[in-house]
């Protein structure tokens, strides 16, 4: 049977079914109040608030990125305060089914290490073979899945630092965020100070 084509609306479709299936509720359009992108949506669980917005073009989306983290940044700041978790546990998923131009690359990649006001997951065509590939690119914010892992007495996070380093991802980091979970402290809020201090050091 052929993939589905790679619509706007069958990449909306594919990420909201992700989304639902690991416990996010979507937020009533009222709450969300008007947003400069048509179709965004956004949900939110006990945890974390993600704004979904889908482009039809990478154009659209360099063109149009920072209105969608603005809006994000103030529906988070009318419904929560600075004490509550989900202020620091803002995401915005930015996907479009248009390949990435080679020239672009750089800036798609400053986009993704972007965490100011939430931290970006960026979703492009040439990452998208079928629309099975959407839940790939949303792992961070769905659950750990630890049915598969054989480690005797060992933990999915006793694993993760060890299997993340294996993509290049700083152990530093992987530690901060680790410490910070094990603490039940704001994500974001952590990596943010360990790549401010990284920077600095």
């Amino acid at each position: 049977m052929a993939d589905a084509p790679l619509t706007t609306t069958a990449l909306t479709a594919a990420t909201v079914d992700a989304l639902t299936g690991a416990g996010y509720d979507e937020v009533d359009q009222g709450r969300i109040g008007k947003w400069p992108a048509p179709g965004a949506r956004v949900f939110e669980d006990p945890y974390s608030v993600a704004a979904l917005i889908v482009y039809e073009t990478w154009a659209e989306l360099a063109g149009r990125w920072l209105e969608a983290q603005a809006a994000l940044a103030d529906l988070l700041s009318a419904h929560f305060n600075s004490e509550d978790a989900k202020s620091w546990e803002g995401y915005l998923v930015l996907i479009t089914p248009s390949v990435l131009p080679r020239e672009f690359r750089l800036e798609a990649g400053a986009i993704r290490r972007d965490v100011t006001h939430a931290r970006k997951l960026l979703i492009t065509g040439d990452e998208l073979v079928s629309l099975e590939d959407v839940e790939r690119g949303l792992l961070p914010l769905l659950p750990l899945r630890t049915h598969e892992i054989e480690g005797g007495d060992q933990t999915a996070l006793d694993l993760l630092p060890d299997l993340l380093s294996q993509r290049h991802i700083p152990t530093g980091a992987v530690d901060a965020l680790l410490t910070a979970f094990a603490d039940q402290q704001p994500l974001a809020e952590r990596l943010d100070r360990f790549l401010r201090e990284e920077q600095t050091a």
